[in-house]
């Protein structure tokens, strides 16, 4: 198997920001693998949440690359072996995980969806808004709804909170999932979330750091609203230790390792009767794709990454508003845009 890599440059709709962070572009990494006259493709969205960058994913593909072995069919025990060996890089195991579920469903001539026994996913997306000034927020929001967004993620977080979902409420009834992204410590989150109470979260996401995941429970028993792991729940094992603790967790391939650990972290919190959310990074089609492809084991869909940017460059998954299909085409059913 050949392996190749190329960075690329993302820009978003809207500036992009959480309680952490916030970018007006962002690179990741296209990959192609290459075997028999058949290309499978993936991508990596690293994030320093969980020890990732791009130089760490460049670092690591070379050796990657050297290991692979002759037989894209054998996903699990290569797989398994990047696990192993690069366990700390599960983003870019995630987008070689990709482009071998692309080549094997290519080499096949079948969607993946249908490689993996699965139904033809035509879900409905939440919408994500950022953080940002109570007035760029009810634009934001206008234009969500205007596109037929009927469920709204907002990033909370931030010094105008409760005046920017002030402003949301007064023009949308619908849905919305509060996501924090570890914003508050425990000793202020109850606080917090008792706070947002008034404006009717249907999920609320990570309030408080990923190691302090203990506390989740203590929030999750103020029934505020249903409380969502994000940055506390990586791996199988997460999701088992946060049974019990959490109401659900948030499943993203590139923190887990890709389409086959995904769908482990899924059995699991099934399992412990957990709520499964699928999400994904601000990325490409190509980065949300595999997720799609899965997307009808889950609960609550959070993939539009893709629809963030102002142009994406790998088109070929459908959408009509919040209705998000993969298409009836080989493989992840996307390819590298013309322009």
């Amino acid at each position: 198997m050949r392996l190749t890599w190329r960075r690329m440059r993302l820009t978003p709709r809207r500036r992009f920001a959480t309680s952490q962070s916030g970018l007006d572009h962002k690179e990741t990494i296209a990959v192609t693998l290459e075997h028999d006259g058949v290309t499978g493709l993936g991508e990596i969205t690293p994030s320093p949440i969980y020890g990732q960058s791009l130089e760490s994913a460049e670092a690591a593909l070379p050796r990657i690359a050297d290991g692979l072995g002759d037989d894209p069919l054998a996903i699990e025990p290569v797989i398994q072996r990047l696990l192993r060996d690069f366990g700390d890089q599960r983003a870019t195991i995630a987008a070689i995980d990709s482009a071998l579920h692309d080549w094997a469903a290519r080499r096949f001539n079948v969607p993946l969806w249908r490689w993996l026994g699965l139904e033809r996913p035509r879900v409905r997306t939440m919408y994500t808004i950022s953080v940002a000034t109570p007035a760029e927020v009810a634009e934001a929001v206008d234009e969500a709804i205007a596109a037929g967004f009927s469920a709204l993620k907002i990033k909370v977080g931030g010094e105008h909170d409760e005046a920017a979902l002030e402003a949301i409420r007064a023009r949308f009834d619908g849905p919305l999932l509060l996501d924090a992204n570890q914003a508050w410590s425990p000793v202020e989150a109850g606080k917090r979330v008792e706070a947002l109470r008034r404006f009717r979260p249907w999920l609320i996401e990570q309030p408080v750091p990923k190691a302090d995941w203990r506390a989740l429970g203590e929030l999750a028993a103020l029934r505020v609203a249903p409380i969502i792991a994000d940055e506390s729940c990586e791996t199988p094992a997460d999701v088992a230790k946060l049974a019990g603790v959490v109401d659900g967790v948030n499943i993203k391939l590139a923190k887990c390792g890709g389409v086959r650990e995904a769908m482990r972290c899924i059995a699991v919190a099934r399992a412990c009767g957990l709520r499964v959310m699928l999400g994904c990074f601000l990325s490409s089609g190509l980065a949300v794709a595999p997720a799609l492809h899965i997307a009808s084991l889950a609960d609550v869909i959070d993939l539009d990454g893709h629809l963030l940017l102002r142009e994406d460059p790998f088109p070929g998954l459908e959408s009509a508003g919040e209705l998000v299909s993969a298409p009836d085409t080989p493989g992840l059913g996307v390819a590298a845009s013309d322009n």
